[in-house]
């Protein structure tokens, strides 16, 4: 029996226009995850980009065993509106789908949209959102909710699913107001994780006994150590305009992204593995080394208590099959 239990899930790309058929493209992906033992897809949600649920209905009718992992913004969706698109999808691809709910972290977003509630007070709606939308998967009966943000008199969906295919609830959020909320309605607790030692004392003692912890982090390993390096800096090279986004970050609103800003120095190396080289671009610190060095920093995480790793960077063939050898190496662990 494996040492650790863990899932594993990607990250979707932003389709690009150079590259042709937008449909094709996210079929491509999905499909390579699929065929490199990825259990889930990470989909986010942006002005710019594609609506996350047209992306995880071409996810789910392209592929058999992936679940997509829903990026679920309370501005965006009325709570019975994502209510009865779970449950549609859900049933009519008879596979689970994953939820990450999410407040906000882009500024200039929020201000087109007229958002008029601080950081503590958009947490405080995502949970109220959160909790209604449960209700109405959960329960065949009129909903009777009188919140602060919303108020449904007698609310009846005819959305309930079954436990087994209920969604699993993600919130990333390392601030009091996110693990405020991640203790309220969340099943898995996400973060960017800080090197592994200062990760034991800030963040591996989950709020509730029964709320996993996940991680958002890339992995970049090879043979050998130098061809590891080679590969980061190749693909993650310094410039400019990452520098100036890594300094813009140190007075972001979120609290791990400032963290992780403050950690991202002109080399960026900590205990030799982890690397922040890739965070101006990927907002996310990146494992370098052989393949047991990363299999063997990545069980450090695993052994705190990390249940789930969400990769960020990993998009062509050679990317997953790099990977598939880390995860191989762990799950053949003992």
């Amino acid at each position: 029996m494996a040492r650790y239990n863990f899932s594993v899930l990607a990250t979707t790309p932003a389709p690009q226009a150079a590259d042709g058929d937008f449909l094709q493209q996210f079929t491509d992906f999905a499909q390579r995850a699929e065929r490199n033992q990825i259990d889930g897809l990470l989909i986010f949600c942006s002005h710019r980009y594609f609506d996350p649920w047209a992306v995880a209905a071409t996810i789910l009718q392209s592929t058999k065993t992936i679940t997509p992992l829903v990026a679920l913004q309370p501005y965006a969706l009325a709570p019975f509106t994502a209510a009865k698109l779970i449950w549609s999808l859900t049933t009519l691809h008879h596979r689970r789908i994953d939820l990450n709910l999410i407040t906000g972290a882009a500024k200039d977003e929020l201000d087109q949209i007229g958002e008029q509630l601080d950081h503590d007070e958009r947490y405080e709606r995502a949970t109220e959102y959160m909790t209604v939308v449960r209700a109405l998967l959960s329960s065949e009966e009129p909903l009777m909710h009188d919140g602060r943000f919303y108020r449904y008199p007698g609310l009846l969906m005819y959305s309930r699913l079954d436990p087994e295919v209920r969604p699993q609830i993600f919130v990333a959020g390392s601030s009091a107001a996110g693990k405020k909320m991640a203790a309220a309605v969340a099943d898995v607790a996400i973060t960017h994780p800080e090197p592994v030692e200062q990760f034991a004392d800030t963040f591996s003692s989950p709020a509730r006994q029964d709320l996993g912890t996940g991680i958002r982090i890339g992995l970049i390993a090879r043979p050998t150590k130098e061809e590891a390096w080679s590969a980061a800096r190749t693909s993650f090279p310094e410039e400019r305009i990452t520098r100036i986004m890594t300094a813009m970050r140190k007075r972001s609103e979120s609290d791990w992204m400032r963290r992780l800003a403050h950690l991202a120095t002109q080399e960026g190396v900590y205990d030799e593995v982890y690397w922040t080289g890739a965070f101006g671009k990927e907002s996310m610190p990146t494992l370098v080394g052989t393949y047991r060095e990363v299999a063997d920093y990545l069980e450090r995480y695993l052994a705190l208590g990390v249940r789930t790793v969400i990769l960020g960077g990993t998009y062509a063939e050679e990317d997953f099959q790099h990977v598939a050898v880390v995860l191989a190496e762990l799950r053949s662990r003992e």
